[in-house]
C-alpha cells in the first residue's frame, strides 16, 4: 500500500517538473493591416426640362354647403373640360386635396357677424409639352381655377443623365485617389467599397418665352435646368 503511495506521487511529481520544463508558446504574430484610401467624387449633368407639373385649385364660398359644393363643382369642371379641350390627357389630371370647412366671419368686439362654407379642389396637372405651358396656364385662370400654387418641372426619363453623372463622378473619385496615392508613395489596388448617392436640383434658368411656339401665348415661362448631381464613395487597398 505504502509502494503504491510512493509510485503515484512520483508519478504527480514529473508530471508537474515537465509541465514546468516545456516552452510557453508563443503568441501568434498579429495580422497584417490592410491599407485602404477612402475619396468621394463628384458628377453633375444639367438637362433641361421637358415636363411640367402645375399645381391648381378651384377656391369658392357661399353661405351653405350645398351651394359652395355645386359652385366649385361647376367651375372644377369646367376647368377639367377646358385642359382636355387644350390636349391634356384625363389620366394627366390628378386631384390632390378636397376640403370642406366653416369661415366666420368676426366683428371688431368678437362677435360672429356671419358664417359661410369653403370648397377647395386642387388638381396636379401634367404638362408634357412645354411650349403649350403658357398657354395651359390661361386657359385654366380663364376656365375658373383661382389657385395657382406652383410650377414644378422634371424630366420625364433621366436614365442616360443618371448613367454620366455616374460615370463622372467615379472618374472624379479615382482622379482624387491616384493624386493622393501617388502623393504617399503608394499605388492604388483593388475597390474595396463603393456607396452611391444621388439628387436633382433647379439649376440655371431657361426661358421658353421666347420660342417661337410661346410667342401666342401671354404668360411667360421659365423652365431652368434641372441639375443632376451623383456622390460616389470609393474605399482603394493601397500597395
Amino acid at each position: 500500500m505504502k509502494r503504491s503511495l510512493i509510485l503515484i506521487t512520483l508519478l504527480a511529481a514529473t508530471l508537474l517538473l515537465t509541465a514546468c520544463a516545456a516552452p510557453a508558446a508563443a503568441p501568434a504574430a498579429d495580422a497584417p493591416l490592410t491599407r485602404q484610401l477612402t475619396v468621394t467624387g463628384n458628377g453633375k449633368v444639367n438637362i433641361v426640362p421637358d415636363i411640367a407639373s402645375i399645381n391648381i385649385g378651384v377656391h369658392t364660398q357661399e353661405a351653405t354647403v350645398g351651394e359652395a359644393l355645386a359652385a366649385n363643382t361647376s367651375q372644377s369642371q369646367a376647368v377639367s373640360d377646358a385642359l382636355q379641350a387644350a390636349g391634356i390627357k384625363l389620366e394627366d389630371i390628378q386631384t390632390t386635396a378636397f376640403n370642406v370647412y366653416p369661415y366666420q366671419n368676426y366683428g371688431p368686439m368678437g362677435e360672429m357677424l356671419d358664417l359661410a362654407y369653403v370648397v377647395d379642389n386642387s388638381v396636379i396637372v401634367t404638362v408634357r409639352d412645354l411650349s403649350q405651358l403658357g398657354k395651359i396656364l390661361e386657359t385654366v385662370v380663364q376656365s375658373g381655377a383661382n389657385n395657382i400654387n406652383g410650377i414644378t418641372f422634371d424630366v420625364s426619363d433621366r436614365t442616360a443623365a443618371m448613367s454620366e453623372a455616374r460615370l463622372a463622378a467615379v472618374a472624379d473619385a479615382r482622379k482624387q485617389a491616384e493624386e493622393l496615392a501617388g502623393a504617399a508613395g503608394a499605388k492604388l489596388d483593388d475597390v474595396m467599397y463603393i456607396n452611391v448617392s444621388s439628387y436633382s436640383q433647379p439649376y440655371g434658368s431657361y426661358s421658353l418665352k421666347g420660342d417661337a411656339a410661346m410667342a401666342a401665348s401671354s404668360v411667360p415661362v421659365s423652365a431652368g435646368q434641372i441639375q443632376v448631381v451623383v456622390d460616389v464613395t470609393i474605399t482603394y487597398g493601397l500597395k
